[in-house]
């Protein structure tokens, strides 16, 4: 019962200090950079889902499409300056596997990190004005979701005739 009242009386003491006697550690990230990034959420439709796209860059991301034939989102974009950086967090139920990314009709060298459900693409690049970049993915995970129950009922009856046929 003792350290709990000094543990509340510590965080009661120390929370305004912690709060506003120390920068935050994002305002010593951008006290580097000539134009801080702006996030984005794009909501991406396909199939019956609805995923959440998020995009942070230190320039003006203006739209995102996603063509699922083809498994490509695409970024268009409009930069006023030079020395540009995009992250793009793409969820792995949208698009998967290796990625391909053409920026401009180029071959891009991003940095991906793949991590559990979701997938980071970090891009940068020096040009000015409209950019337009293109995302692919090998896979396409809703495509399947339409035949997982049929699957699912199949493996069922097959576990109960093989059950009901071994007790004979």
């Amino acid at each position: 019962m003792k350290s709990v009242t000094f543990l509340t009386l510590v965080l009661i003491l120390g929370l305004p200090s912690i709060l506003f006697l120390t920068p935050a550690s994002g305002q010593l990230s951008f006290q580097h950079l000539n134009h801080p990034g702006i996030r984005w959420t794009w909501p991406i439709k396909a199939s019956n889902y609805t995923f959440i796209v998020n995009t942070t860059s230190n320039y003006d991301m203006q739209n995102v499409t996603f063509d699922k034939d083809s498994k490509t989102l695409t970024f268009f974009g409009n930069s006023s300056h030079t020395g540009n950086i995009a992250e793009i967090v793409i969820p792995s139920n949208l698009i998967g596997g290796n990625y391909t990314t053409i920026q401009d009709g180029k071959p891009a060298m991003p940095i991906v990190l793949k991590n559990g459900n979701i997938t980071t693409v970090i891009l940068k690049f020096n040009d000015s004005g409209k950019v337009q970049t293109n995302i692919t993915g090998t896979t396409y995970l809703p495509e399947f979701s339409g035949i997982a129950p049929a699957i699912m009922a199949v493996s069922f009856v097959m576990l109960f005739v093989t059950w009901r046929y071994r007790r004979i």
